[in-house]
């Protein structure tokens, strides 16, 4: 029972991730912030600034393999049963993830007919873990009936960040089909934590000969590291101006883009794809990584039988052991620089408008300023993928769009990715005059139990946007 709240507070936590997809906003031409997901989107304003703090915020949370609702809602037996039943499900390849997005500052304009600036800054927290199954597995049952198993050290892999993030980027309408933009970032790390590439194993065997010892412990090729960043940063008292200041370039610095296009075969179908955050930082400050390497048997104590029998004081055992542990294993500290590379993402679409012209944009619109023409419906294909630390994790969407007044849209969307099969999405923006806002999420289904669904996502945003008649 010790490792039972640990273990259950690593689930709930599971509860609060998933990736950095965002369905229901990309290609939506009626949101400013649609150019994040692909800067060579089509837009259809001449200008946009967002609220301070309130023109983006993004959260999306989840787990797979597993939901809260496996471990403390069933009613089939205790909470160490219900644990170990999810222990089983799980494999290494399961993971933990968070991802926010605040945008402090997001503002556009038109250039000419056919050219558009915008640009802004953000914050962002992004998290993952993948469920380090063998040492789970040891944590919880120990090794007695697992002699001779070698417990990998490689399914121990985490990763977390907090960075700000300056951008600008330019979005042009070339002829009468295409749409292409790139946007250049600088990154402003304030914390990273990172475990990747982990080497080695732990064995636990039969101790041969005639050793006074009945286990030995065998380290194999073991390599583990610990990278971090920015932590001394938060130690202490951090006060307002100090995190303010760590936030504005006070941090490790890096560069990235991100590049993207649509194609429009017509009025009614079009093409769009954009790839994100190709680009690294560069860590140089602050920089510590935890270092262990060894290749040992470490054959345990031997226990002092006589001096205990005869009332002695026995020796320190625990301080024997710990000092035969740190010399098989030694935990170097080491300060070198490293470059950490951005999670690149991919997005990908296809859509097809019909129906009668939507309320607001009769067919004399569609090729002033170069805006679109916009459909009553549209009816879509969308793809995501993002590069994590063990392969690639990958979404596909399906969606409905229906424009339903002058001032107001609502997008459907179910998408099939490494959570679920079954996640359905749901958006709304509404433009009132100049005042432009969105809520969008996805697994609603789910909203009525929450415990039971293996991730959640909302974006919500305010903007004013412009249109020169």
């Amino acid at each position: 029972m010790r490792y039972c709240i640990p273990l259950t507070l690593l689930l709930v936590l599971g509860q609060l991730a998933l990736a950095q997809n965002k369905p229901v906003l990309y290609d939506l031409a009626e949101v400013p912030q649609s150019l994040m997901l692909n800067p060579g989107a089509t837009i259809n304003q001449d200008a946009h600034v967002g609220v301070p703090l309130l023109s983006g915020f993004h959260l999306n949370v989840g787990s797979s393999g597993v939901t809260l609702f496996d471990v403390v809602g069933k009613q089939d037996g205790d909470v160490t049963q219900r644990l170990s039943s999810v222990l089983a499900n799980l494999n290494n390849r399961d993971f933990f993830t968070v991802h926010q997005q605040l945008e402090l500052l997001n503002f556009g304009w038109r250039s000419g007919r056919n050219r558009y600036y915008s640009g802004g800054i953000y914050q962002e927290l992004d998290m993952i873990t993948y469920f380090p199954k063998d040492w789970a597995t040891l944590a919880w049952y120990g090794n007695t009936d697992r002699l001779d198993y070698p417990f990998k050290f490689n399914d121990i892999t985490a990763r977390f960040d907090a960075l700000s993030v300056f951008h600008f980027g330019v979005n042009e309408k070339i002829g009468r089909h295409w749409h292409l933009g790139a946007r250049v970032k600088i990154y402003n790390s304030m914390l990273s934590v990172s475990s990747l590439n982990n080497k080695g194993s732990f064995t636990t065997s039969l101790a041969a000969g005639e050793s006074a010892n009945i286990y030995a412990h065998k380290l194999s090729r073991a390599e583990v590291s610990i990278r971090t960043s920015g932590l001394s940063r938060f130690e202490g008292d951090l006060t307002p101006g100090g995190a303010v200041g760590t936030g504005l370039l006070g941090g490790d610095l890096g560069l990235g883009f991100d590049i993207g296009g649509t194609y429009a075969f017509d009025d009614q179908l079009k093409v769009s794809a954009s790839l994100l955050d190709v680009g690294a930082i560069f860590h140089t400050s602050d920089v510590k990584t935890y270092q262990a390497v060894g290749d040992e048997v470490v054959e345990g104590i031997e226990l002092d039988f006589p001096a205990l029998a005869s009332g002695q004081s026995p020796p320190p055992y625990y301080a024997i052991f710990e000092n035969e542990l740190e010399a098989a294993v030694p935990i170097d500290t080491l300060y070198s620089a490293y470059t950490q590379w951005r999670p690149v993402k991919l997005n990908a679409g296809v859509s097809y408008g019909f129906g009668p012209a939507a309320p607001g944009s009769p067919a004399c619109n569609c090729t002033k300023k170069g805006r679109p023409f916009a459909f009553e419906s549209e009816v879509g294909l969308q793809y995501f993928a993002i590069k994590r630390p063990k392969g690639v994790q990958m979404a596909a969407s399906v969606y409905y769009l229906r424009r339903l007044f002058r001032f107001l849209l609502v997008k459907s969307t179910y998408t099939v990715d490494a959570l679920s099969a079954s996640n359905i999405g749901l958006g709304i923006v509404g433009d009132f005059g100049n005042f432009n806002i969105y809520l969008a999420g996805d697994h609603v289904l789910k909203y009525g139990n929450l415990s039971k669904s293996n991730g959640l996502a909302v974006q919500f945003g305010m903007n004013f946007k412009f249109l020169n008649k």
